[in-house]
């Protein structure tokens, strides 16, 4: 089996370096145009399903995807983004004069910060990981499947894969409208792509 991770493209939160968890932001035009890239690129191999988180950004996403290759989306709640609570739409700079305490440990060690009114990345990587698992368990060894989701969220999942604690998750970075991929069979789970870019075309990247 494979497991293709698609991050969304760009929104205006995202090229206003804003922080975005589960406010529903649509794409922007550039977001869109990555959207087709990706889609073109996934439609080259047979999928046998799609999945979404069910925010519009991914959605968008997850619609031109399931144009391409023929396979209606099913939305996943799991597969959401962190929930920000109070942060969501705050900058950096914000984020360190509004909630310096919170700014300096996210920093330090993301692992131990709980959002204001929102998640800790430990919550989110347990709701994303039993997300995965439940799209894996219900397809076949020989089935390709697409999920669409978030930064955090895609981040968290490959970190419980590799087995990397949460602590080091400022050491990944995942590009907008990027593809990780897993393969799932008789020796486990194996990452065999991460942030994979080359679908998009030098403009867009």
């Amino acid at each position: 089996m494979k497991l293709i991770l698609v991050r969304h493209g760009e929104t205006q939160w995202n090229r206003s370096n804003r922080f975005q968890g589960q406010n529903d932001i649509p794409l922007n035009r550039r977001g869109l145009v990555q959207a087709g890239q990706t889609a073109r690129a996934l439609a080259q191999n047979p999928c046998r399903a799609v999945y979404s988180s069910p925010l519009i950004r991914t959605m968008q996403v997850a619609e031109v995807i399931s144009q391409a290759v023929d396979r209606p989306v099913s939305k996943v709640d799991g597969l959401k983004e962190l929930d920000l609570g109070d942060l969501e739409g705050v900058s950096g700079d914000e984020m360190r004069d509004g909630w310096r305490q919170v700014y300096d440990a996210w920093r330090e060690n993301p692992a131990d910060v709980s959002m204001p009114n929102g998640e800790s990345l430990a919550q989110l990587q347990e709701r994303a990981w039993q997300a995965f698992l439940n799209v894996e368990a219900s397809h076949q060894d020989e089935d390709t499947l697409i999920l669409v989701s978030h930064n955090f969220a895609i981040r968290t999942i490959v970190c419980k894969l590799l087995g990397v604690p949460l602590e080091n998750f400022h050491k990944m970075t995942l590009g907008l409208s990027s593809i990780c991929a897993i393969d799932s069979g008789q020796w486990g789970r194996r990452l065999v792509t991460y942030n994979s870019t080359g679908h998009l075309s030098a403009r867009y990247k």
